[in-house]
């Protein structure tokens, strides 16, 4: 599954510039859903994210067996300036696998880094599929969820969005999400804020699937989507193969 869309794409400048110091020219009083969080694939996977994030309806697909959540400020979103908006100008992808009850990341952690660091995994983390653009800065894993730091220089589908970014990793369910925290050129955040914003995602997301109280609350529903085929797994040593194409999209 792709994480990316030429709608995603296209709102994720103007979601993330239109918050933490001014949010430009409003279009007037019509006001747009903004959900705090969101229940997609068939087992209804909850994505939630931090203070201030909401759920872009427009940009999100549910596919039933995946799915791709996008997150942005509250305010741009909903077109409403009485909406939250959070601290850092940057939005929140969660991409959703397919379920698989034959291994989970829990599991794999050990071999993440090495993995990560070799042709194969650098070719995954890359837009273009090009190992040579990707450069992994960290990498540690905090409990169950593992985290990522990279810069891929191979040329975006949108110009302006930040070479650098940081990911996380973790089981939900049988799914594994992959939660990112993007930011642009035009407004940068430091590494200590996006990692801060990403732990907070992942807690969010971990917390929203646990029964957490502290992040109990309803959870928006997207419409029912078409059935999708899921491709036959390769069989080899690694499931971690095939995990790592899964939960890379």
């Amino acid at each position: 599954m792709s994480i990316w869309t030429s709608n995603s794409l296209v709102l994720l400048a103007a979601l993330a510039l239109s918050g933490c110091g001014g949010l430009g020219p409003w279009t007037g009083g019509n006001t747009s859903p903004a959900p705090a969080q969101v229940a997609v694939t068939t087992d209804q996977v909850v994505v939630a994210g931090p203070p201030g994030f909401c759920v872009d309806p427009t940009a999100t697909q549910d596919r039933g067996v995946t799915a791709f959540v996008l997150m942005g400020n509250c305010a741009a979103i909903s077109n409403s300036r009485r909406a939250g908006q959070p601290p850092v100008p940057a939005v929140l992808t969660a991409s959703i696998s397919e379920p698989s009850d034959n291994g989970s990341l829990r599991e794999s952690i050990p071999g993440l880094d090495e993995f990560f660091r070799s042709d194969e995994g650098l070719g995954l983390l890359s837009r273009s599929q090009d190992a040579g653009t990707v450069t992994v800065l960290d990498s540690f894993h905090q409990g169950d969820i593992y985290f990522l730091h990279a810069r891929d220089t191979s040329e975006g589908p949108v110009a302006g969005v930040r070479a650098e970014y940081w990911r996380a990793y973790l089981d939900v369910g049988a799914r594994i999400a992959t939660l990112s925290v993007l930011g642009l050129d035009a407004q940068p955040v430091s590494d200590e804020a996006s990692l801060a914003t990403l732990r907070e995602f992942a807690a969010a997301v971990s917390g929203a699937n646990s029964g957490d109280p502290a992040f109990s609350g309803p959870a928006n529903a997207l419409p029912a989507p078409p059935p999708e085929a899921v491709a036959p797994r390769p069989a080899g040593t690694l499931w971690n193969v095939g995990l790592f194409r899964r939960i890379l999209g």
